[in-house]
């Protein structure tokens, strides 16, 4: 039955949910996550909800709910192991429900495959800490301390053809076994078995669910290649796994992650704090790679290597990744190669500056494109202005559309109406002016005007929320599916929202239970006093309208910020020399509230 489970985990691993889901029925996006109405039952306002990060669908009208292989059984009137056989087939994994003889063999090889791997990952690292050895001294030079090198059980690989194969037969295993595994490599000629791995550093490869299910070896000497990965196997496939996925999955914060190439990269970062971080596998990364980040994350802030190879997978990674609808950005690393060296040579603060500062991927890509001309000449800058055309034409928001034109148009001296003429071609009368009509005349100001205000006050809808999930089980399991702790404004809101996700099997959780927690008295009074007689615990209409008002009003305070931000930017214009940095400053603003009034109008 492990071995069956292990299938069915790796079937919803690859498997988004919203992606499967949208074959059968029409659903938007809300937010991180996706409703539509219910294939289930005749309803006219949406009441079916897709969660992106927990990969689960919620009817609140009719009560289904699942994971995909629920939904796929459903939809298809099939029972588990013809859904599970349905899905495998879309995702590439070969399975046999039949279960005939090789069908079992081929599960309970998987499952030795995983044994031997973590067999071998305990070996390599009890080589590591037995004795003074040149791996250890790598690691420690690298700067990480006993308790990361234990958190990632990183090992090494003694000098040696054959010691991990002895070790590994004398725990029962054969050749044959290794070498399909890829520990061990056979040389026909002359029928010689040796180890693949020899005096490495080694960095166990866990899927998102801790198993080792491969290596990858950094060499000590002046040997090559400099970085040595198993080969696909059984259980092993680079295109389809993230190196560090399983410790940051439950790090993840705002469907945020930061993409790195590199082992020690991640490690570097993960040890200094930053815990949201993944990495590629010594190759580009894939396009199955990109859908596995976007059942985590809305967001990926690229941080590659520097130089001219890691500029390209960047570029790469982007065009992967915008084009499966992630927002992606890129880190400058100054003068640093790699994200190992910036975060040792300016610490953690500075790396998260960076992040806060990361590039948008549109503007990266016009930057990098910009080296490839002579901005000095007019024909030059009429090449750019044509070539970078071509990428702002990927937009679909006028607002961007205007603002990467003029960001263009300001350092080769064209108009942005000759830029937005070459972006829209033949349409530009047809389409741009349409747009004009609605925007040009606006001033900045009413592009960016303040929303209506909501009329509950924030901290009594907060509360009132956060009363309704501590009182009531059933809208507890409802709402935590549509919440998460970025809504909520009020540390003391947040801090009850995680205990309460902590105990949610709980019939009724009294406010007495947490006072415990660091919850002022003001605040616990404000519950005490709220009362729900008003309102129907039955209707789940009731509870969605208070969860929208949260929404919004943390939408609002996100607004109210870069409005005031906006203000004083420009009361700052007349003491500023470089106007023209003032007005990229503001029109980032404004960028970023056209984003916060697309929520909005979502709710």
């Amino acid at each position: 039955m492990n071995d069956i489970k292990d299938i069915v985990e790796e079937v919803k691993n690859r498997c988004d949910i919203a992606n499967v889901i949208s074959e059968y029925m029409p659903i938007k996006q809300s937010g991180s996550n996706y409703k539509g109405l219910c294939p289930f039952h005749g309803e006219k306002t949406p009441s079916f909800h897709i969660s992106s990060s927990k990969q689960i669908y919620k009817c609140f009208g009719c009560g289904e709910g699942g994971d995909v292989i629920n939904f796929v059984m459903k939809m298809e009137n099939l029972d588990f192991i013809d859904a599970v056989k349905l899905l495998a087939n879309k995702c590439g994994i070969e399975i046999n429900t039949n279960m005939n003889e090789e069908d079992k063999l081929r599960m309970e090889k998987s499952k030795k495959y995983q044994d031997i791997h973590l067999e071998a990952a305990r070996f390599y690292f009890a080589n590591l800490l037995k004795g003074k050895n040149p791996g250890y001294d790598y690691l420690r030079k690298r700067g990480l301390d006993d308790k990361t090198i234990k958190k990632f059980g990183l090992g090494f690989s003694q000098k040696s053809w054959n010691e991990l194969m002895d070790y590994l037969l004398s725990k029962g295993y054969d050749k044959q076994d290794l070498v399909q595994c890829g520990l061990v490599n056979h040389k026909s000629e002359g029928n010689k078995y040796y180890d693949r791995f020899r005096n490495r550093v080694m960095f166990p490869i866990f899927d998102y669910r801790g198993n080792v299910i491969g290596f990858g070896g950094r060499v000590l000497d002046d040997s090559l290649p400099k970085y040595l990965n198993s080969p696909d196997s059984l259980i092993f496939n680079k295109r389809y796994n993230l190196y560090g996925l399983n410790f940051s999955r439950k790090n993840i914060v705002d469907r945020t992650i930061i993409l790195v190439e590199g082992y020690m990269d991640l490690i570097s970062l993960f040890q200094y704090g930053v815990r949201n971080v993944v990495a590629t596998l010594g190759t580009a990364l894939t396009e199955q790679q990109g859908n596995l980040i976007k059942r985590y994350a809305d967001t990926a802030i690229i941080s590659y290597d520097s130089d001219e190879a890691g500029i390209k997978a960047t570029l790469r990674a982007i065009e992967i990744l915008s084009k499966i609808g992630i927002n992606v950005k890129v880190i400058n690393l100054k003068d640093c190669k790699d994200p190992d060296e910036f975060v040792r040579k300016y610490g953690l603060e500075e790396y998260k500056k960076a992040i806060g500062d990361s590039t948008h991927y549109i503007k990266f890509r016009i930057d990098h494109l910009k080296k490839s001309f002579n901005l000095q000449k007019d024909e030059e800058r009429v090449k750019f202005a044509k070539e970078a055309s071509k990428i702002i034409k990927e937009l679909k928001s006028p607002v961007e559309v205007d603002y990467y034109t003029n960001y263009i148009a300001k350092q080769i001296n064209i108009s942005t109406e000759s830029i937005k003429k070459e972006v829209y071609g033949k349409d530009y009368n047809k389409v741009y002016n349409k747009q004009n009509n609605k925007y040009a005349n606006k001033k900045v100001e009413k592009i960016i005007e303040k929303p209506k205000a909501i009329k509950k006050g924030k901290e009594l809808v907060e509360e009132t929320l956060i009363k309704l999930l501590l009182e009531n089980k059933k809208i507890r399991e409802i709402t935590l599916l549509k919440v998460e702790e970025s809504d909520f404004l009020l540390n003391e809101s947040k801090e009850i929202l995680n205990y309460i996700i902590k105990n949610r099997e709980l019939d009724k959780i009294t406010i007495d239970k947490i006072k415990c927690l660091n919850i002022s008295e003001e605040y616990l009074k404000d519950l005490e006093r709220i009362s729900l007689d008003s309102i129907d615990m039955n209707d789940i209409k009731s509870i969605d309208e208070i969860v929208k008002n949260l929404k919004k009003n943390n939408l609002q305070e996100q607004m109210n910020i870069l409005l005031q931000e906006q203000k004083n930017i420009e009361l700052q214009k007349q003491n500023k020399d470089d106007l023209k940095e003032v007005d990229v400053k503001v029109m980032e603003i404004a960028l970023k509230i056209v984003e916060i009034r697309k929520m909005l109008q979502s709710l």
